[in-house]
């Protein structure tokens, strides 16, 4: 039987219907004993609510609502007791909502541990005076709450969601919440063949933070444009995320150390500095990737980590570059041009002896690629999908295919969960020859694959981060580490 744990972590990967249906199945639906069962039914419903439509809708988040409630009667707790206000206010019963809120002040007033930290005791205060109509306590009870955990970003972002349900509700606008926003998101890039001795360069970057006011900056370390945009934000208070396509010394020897001695004690201090450090490590039986390739990949797993962060924060992610005068754009413009989201540019004067360091070879054969892995593929599933889909390979007990077009990838893994919701399947973007690819990351999403549970296709950290740029609505979420012969892995669910 699946527990809680399990049931929560397939709805936080997108599939509410599948985790439903696996809490109604495994008998905790009858469970009204369990203050966390009755809890993880409330959230489950809530889920569905949000995607239903007229009486569907309002029918489920009352029986959300009810669920809730049942759990703040088993222990008398401002959580359960909150959402069950809301909740009963979004199924069309405004009488009950008040109810439950004026029970969560009272609450509040006489257990000063109420509350996960004082963030929440603020927030769920400021929720129950919302739904009490009291618009100006609510703005100042949950400033008083932001003002005490100025940081705690996720926490902001959901409380913000839930109040622009109540306020849609309600009919009220919810432009005030703006201000409580978490800051966004950036992406930053650029050349290294610039003047860095030119000083409008950093009064331009300075003028973009300074005005778009990012609170997180994902990006390389290269020497020249990542350097100074990393600085830049560093002086500006900004949390620095660094992702390198290769492992420190080896990024500081190739993209670093040849361009002058200067930025070698930058780049030092950046490392230093940052909040996170990633770096896409290579298998054991890869040969090392050219620099223009592995530069790629690095880009897209930075620009899906600005884009996911923002999207967790109910922010909003922006990309910055510095580009010489006259270049054509590079893949990663294009790429998130394709998003839809800000982008913002600086073009300057390339030093007349630059170099690129980003070209590739003509031996060069290994691609940014996707292994769709499926495990006991069913060969009736297969003959229902496209026919440009059936090109699956025989590896061991399992099939896979390989492509460099991921949305195709990723379309094909849908139908196949679609046509058969158990399927146990695996994708793994990297870099790999697709007519060749290292036995390793064969075997790896051979793992992946065999982890599922079905329901959901499995990928690692940096596919995740990568197909968080892919259109349409999915989403990728952290379940776990799956330990492999090559090390763990960290386990993420796309849905």
């Amino acid at each position: 039987m699946p527990t809680l744990h399990q049931i929560l972590s397939i709805a936080r990967a997108g599939n509410p219907a599948r985790a439903w249906a696996l809490f109604h199945s495994s008998g905790w639906d009858a469970r009204l004993d369990d203050r966390k069962a009755l809890t993880l039914k409330g959230r489950l419903l809530k889920d569905q609510a949000k995607a239903a439509d007229g009486p569907d809708r309002a029918r489920l988040y009352g029986e959300a609502a009810e669920a809730y409630a049942a759990a703040a009667a088993l222990e008398r707790d401002s959580y359960p007791l909150i959402n069950a206000a809301a909740l009963a206010l979004l199924g069309g019963k405004p009488e009950r909502a008040r109810s439950l809120a004026r029970e969560t002040l009272a609450l509040l007033e006489s257990d000063p541990e109420q509350g996960e930290n004082a963030y929440w005791r603020a927030a769920t205060r400021a929720e129950a005076l919302l739904l009490l109509g009291d618009e100006t306590g609510a703005r100042a009870a949950l400033a008083d709450g932001i003002g005490k955990l100025p940081r705690a970003w996720e926490d902001h972002a959901a409380t913000i969601g839930q109040f622009e349900l109540i306020l849609a509700e309600q009919g009220k606008d919810a432009a005030w919440l703006d201000r409580h926003r978490p800051p966004p998101s950036l992406y930053f890039s650029g050349i290294i063949g610039l003047d860095e001795t030119d000083p409008t360069i950093r009064q331009d970057i300075d003028a973009i933070i300074a005005r778009e006011q990012p609170g997180f900056g994902f990006g390389a370390l290269a020497a020249g444009a990542d350097i100074l945009i990393a600085e830049a934000l560093h002086r500006a208070g900004v949390e620095l995320h660094v992702i390198l396509p290769y492992p420190v010394d080896r990024f500081r020897e190739l993209s670093v150390a040849p361009f002058g001695g200067h930025w070698l004690a930058r780049f030092d201090a950046l490392v230093e500095a940052a909040a996170r450090l990633d770096v896409l490590a290579e298998l054991p039986d890869e040969e090392e990737r050219s620099i223009g390739v592995a530069v790629e990949l690095a880009d897209l797993v930075a620009m899906g980590q600005c884009v996911r962060n923002a999207g967790v924060l109910q922010s909003r992610p922006k990309a910055l570059t510095i580009t010489g005068i006259g270049d054509a754009p590079r893949h990663q413009h294009l790429v998130w041009a394709e998003t839809g989201h800000d982008q913002f540019a600086i073009s300057v004067a390339r030093k007349a002896d630059h170099q690129s360091i980003t070209g590739l070879s003509d031996e060069e054969t290994r691609e940014v690629a996707a292994i769709l892995r499926v495990e006991d593929l069913d060969r009736d599933v297969l003959s229902q999908l496209p026919e440009a889909a059936r090109a699956f390979q025989t590896a061991g007990d399992g099939q896979y295919r390989i492509s460099t077009n991921i949305a195709e990838m990723l379309a094909t893994g849908r139908s196949l969960l679609q046509h058969n919701s158990d399927s146990r399947i695996s994708l793994l973007i990297d870099i790999m020859d697709p007519q060749r690819p290292a036995a390793s990351l064969l075997e790896q999403a051979g793992d992946m694959a065999r982890a599922s549970g079905g329901g959901a296709a499995l990928t690692d950290y940096k596919s995740a981060m990568v197909l968080t740029l892919e259109p349409g609505r999915h989403a990728v979420e952290e379940i776990g580490e799956l330990q492999t012969a090559h090390g763990p892995l960290s386990l993420w669910s796309l849905a």
